[in-house]
């Protein structure tokens, strides 16, 4: 699987940098999109009403950008660390973790009061219950820390604490062995969580586009003869959302193979390309058990699959993979799940 380097800045692994470069740029985008989607609407309606919709619309929108930001990663402060601090491994002990809730917690090995705090979704949390291994970057000039685990690119944020809280509960060790994809936790709460930011991100666009249309209906009833922005405006949203909705349903909802895991070499083309929205393309050449080779080609996956793949030159397919066809591959035990195409 892929790991840091030892002794080495954080940048050094392998695709790490890249990653780094695009999420500074998405962030900007994850914070207009929000404000712009129902800011165009809201100015359209205060031409017509007055100003009360559009600080009606801000209103609604302004506290979850901020409750984003909040619990967003710091990209600038994180890749100034990456760009000169390594990672350090930190294993724990049989009973050294706990769980509150979504929040875990471990001691430092450099203090003797003082604990890690981290927010984990399921999968992450499944996965170090059964590793118990960590990779920490920091602290800063400021004490941030960030936590890496193995396998996985995107960072966490941590918070030092004095100690524990009164609900915290010790996770007894997992044994690691590799079972089938429908027996995977890890793997079936990664796609869990997957398959409700998908349905989350449909809502959210169902709703602006429920927006545009009562705007238009309002601008119709208002004066007719000017309804014709509206309309071009209301028909690019539909074409846009139909054509994102329509890759979206085909590719990550579709269900998971199941029986085994099918372990194939892969050498990389070139190295991993990372788009704007954070998510890596790969194009691979694939070994089959009996020797013959073809080419596959991964467009819009988790960069630490990616990553994995141009790491290890190994590909995890889960069930059996065939010619021409599109499935998932992973990695057994890790939150790490994206599409994959066989030419």
């Amino acid at each position: 699987m892929l790991e840091p380097l030892r002794d080495q800045p954080a940048v050094a692994m392998p695709v790490f940098g890249s990653v780094l470069g695009a999420m500074r740029g998405a962030r900007a985008l994850w914070i207009v999109v929000p404000l712009a989607a129902p800011g165009m609407p809201a100015a359209y309606l205060s031409g017509r009403l007055g100003i009360a919709p559009m600080v009606v619309f801000l209103a609604l929108t302004t506290p979850v950008v901020c409750w984003g930001l909040w619990r967003s990663i710091p990209w600038k402060a994180f890749s100034e660390l990456a760009r000169k601090a390594p990672f350090r491994e930190l294993s724990l002990p049989p009973e050294g973790l706990f769980a509150d809730g979504a929040k875990v917690y471990f001691q430092l090995p450099d203090a003797d009061s003082a604990w890690v705090e981290v927010r984990l979704p399921k999968a992450a949390r499944l996965q170090l219950q059964a590793q118990r291994r960590v990779w920490l970057l920091g602290p800063d000039e400021k004490g941030r820390r960030f936590l890496q685990l193995p396998g996985v690119l995107w960072p966490h944020r941590v918070k030092v604490v004095p100690g524990l809280p009164v609900g915290a509960v010790r996770q007894d060790e997992v044994e690691q062995r590799i079972v089938p994809p429908e027996e995977d936790v890890v793997l079936i709460a990664h796609r869990q969580r997957i398959v409700r930011g998908i349905r989350v991100s449909f809502a959210a666009a169902v709703l602006v586009f429920v927006l545009l249309a009562t705007v238009q209906v309002f601008a119709v009833v208002d004066d007719v003869s000017r309804a014709g922005s509206g309309i071009a405006l209301l028909t690019l949203y539909s074409v846009v959302f139909l054509v994102w909705g329509t890759e979206a349903v085909k590719g990550m909802l579709k269900p998971l193979p199941r029986g085994k895991w099918t372990e194939l070499v892969a050498v990389p083309h070139r190295p991993p390309q990372i788009g704007g929205t954070g998510l890596a393309t790969l194009a691979c050449r694939v070994q089959w058990p009996n020797g013959w080779w073809s080419d596959i080609f991964l467009s819009k996956v988790d960069p630490a699959l990616a990553a994995d793949i141009f790491a290890t030159q190994r590909i995890w397919i889960l069930g059996e993979p065939f010619r021409g066809a599109t499935t998932f591959a992973g990695l057994p035990g890790h939150a790490v799940l994206g599409r994959v195409r066989f030419n």
